[in-house]
């Protein structure tokens, strides 16, 4: 057998088997090391069948529900095709992201046991697989105070336990330049306003401006709309915004008013703008808006709500209301569509599947802390000691991504040992990754326990 292992990942050779005549062990530059029960697999069936054969791990249940892919860590293959094998290795490669090619015959080796489960998903995750986006936290205020809002509600405000949303913090330019080249440089996407009015942060549309320059392939803004007048909605587009989530959660003046407390035609006019001004600019950024369930607003007035931005935009998000109780973040309804395949779900990870989030994205607050999901943002302002994975002032995205804090969160999930990390014990937002897709009318509905996206079919916005 000839070994191509140019970064010396394979596991002690003198263990193995390699008497397999005229095959040809490869393993890409990836820098994960194979763990050898992988070895012994490939080796096995290496000598039942002199064909191609690949390994791509996977995470049972995870996997299926959205867990970013791994690159494939090892091909083995006759040697015979060695003058061809640059093509074919391509081609397999398409194959294995759903790439249309046309279709090369080769074996998959992807289960793996729960010992290889730690070894590629804990230990190694963070250095084959880069976050699906980073989750920009760019300060901690907002110009209005909707009565749901964990952060913001005037209500809700007097029961914070902690500071964080006292005074004015803000994200400083030095750390945005330096998330804008990491981000550009990896080719992540950000998400900006998970907790804040990201518009009031005087920088906003330079750091969009400044990320597309260097490379993000998608930059993402949630506010409430209230600000974004002409002369704002023009710099966005033109500095290269991609998407823009609006949060209205109203169909009449009145319930804007006791829900957000602010000016209903002041936020229709503004999206209204927007959406002719991207149209005249030619300019391909996504435009959603979104409705919570609050109490006392009917059903009624949610169908108005759908009904009009579905006629002027391509989709829309419906959001169960979310309250803080029992440390924790609680849903007021949670959506059935999906309760059978959920079932199923948990009936296959017997219990709970390792949540996504720490496997998908990481959030770096304006002090340069780091949190890994959106329940931990949730508490921001009812807990102390919420564990940071990273300190952003003094390491980078990737040392913290491939870090020991990460990579012990991650253990500790695919583990379900999770009677140290009580924030991960109690939260019921991991159920949220099943989805399911139906039709209503024109529509595609996609549905989690959390939201329901309404979507116009063959809709390229």
């Amino acid at each position: 057998m000839i070994i191509k292992d140019p970064q010396k990942l394979l596991p002690n050779q003198k263990n193995f088997d390699w008497e397999i005549p005229e095959m040809i062990l490869e393993i890409p530059n990836h820098n994960v090391p194979l763990h050898p029960k992988t070895i012994e697999k490939l080796l096995t069936i290496a000598k039942a069948q002199k064909k191609i054969i690949a390994f791509q791990p996977i995470l049972p249940v995870a996997s299926e529900l959205g867990l970013p892919p791994y690159p494939i860590l090892a091909y083995l293959y006759p040697q015979e095709l060695i003058h061809i094998w640059e093509q074919l290795r391509q081609k397999i490669e398409l194959q294995t992201q759903e790439i249309f090619f046309p279709k090369i015959s080769y074996t998959l080796i992807s289960e793996t046991d729960i010992d290889e489960q730690l070894h590629y998903f804990a230990n190694h995750y963070g250095v084959a697989v880069k976050p699906s986006y980073v989750r920009v936290i760019v300060g901690n205020t907002c110009n209005l105070k909707c009565v749901m809002c964990p952060y913001h509600s005037a209500e809700l405000k007097q029961t914070h336990s902690t500071d964080f949303f006292k005074g004015k913090k803000a994200m400083s330019w030095q750390m945005m330049q330096k998330l804008a080249k990491e981000c550009g440089k990896g080719k992540i996407g950000i998400i900006i306003g998970s907790i804040e009015e990201p518009i009031l942060h005087p920088k906003l549309v330079e750091f969009v401006q400044l990320c597309r320059q260097q490379g993000v392939p998608r930059v993402h803004i949630t506010t409430n709309g209230q600000l974004l007048d002409e002369t704002l909605s023009q710099a966005l587009l033109e500095a290269g915004l991609t998407s823009i989530d609006i949060s209205i959660d109203a169909a009449t003046p009145d319930t804007y008013r006791k829900v957000r407390g602010a000016d209903f035609n002041t936020i229709i006019s503004n999206v209204i703008n927007f959406i002719k001004l991207r149209d005249r600019l030619n300019i391909g950024c996504e435009i959603r808006t979104s409705f919570v369930r609050n109490k006392n607003v009917s059903l009624e007035e949610e169908k108005q709500f759908r009904e009009y931005w579905l006629s002027k935009i391509n989709a829309i998000f419906i959001l169960n209301l979310a309250e803080y109780k029992e440390s924790n973040m609680r849903l007021e309804t949670m959506n059935k569509a999906g309760n059978s395949k959920l079932q199923y779900y948990r009936q296959k990870a017997g219990g709970r599947w390792p949540c996504l989030f720490p496997f998908t994205e990481i959030t770096v607050l304006p002090d340069g802390k780091i949190y890994y999901c959106i329940e931990t943002l949730f508490r921001l302002g009812f807990e102390q000691n919420i564990e940071s994975l990273g300190n952003y002032n003094e390491q980078t995205l990737k040392n913290i991504w491939c870090g020991d804090l990460f990579n012990r969160l991650r253990q500790d999930l695919i583990l379900n040992q999770l009677e140290n990390r009580q924030i991960c014990k109690s939260c019921d937002t991991w159920m949220s990754q099943i989805m399911t897709t139906s039709t209503k009318e024109e529509y595609q509905v996609l549905t989690t326990t959390i939201t329901e996206i309404y979507r116009k079919i063959n809709s390229n916005d």
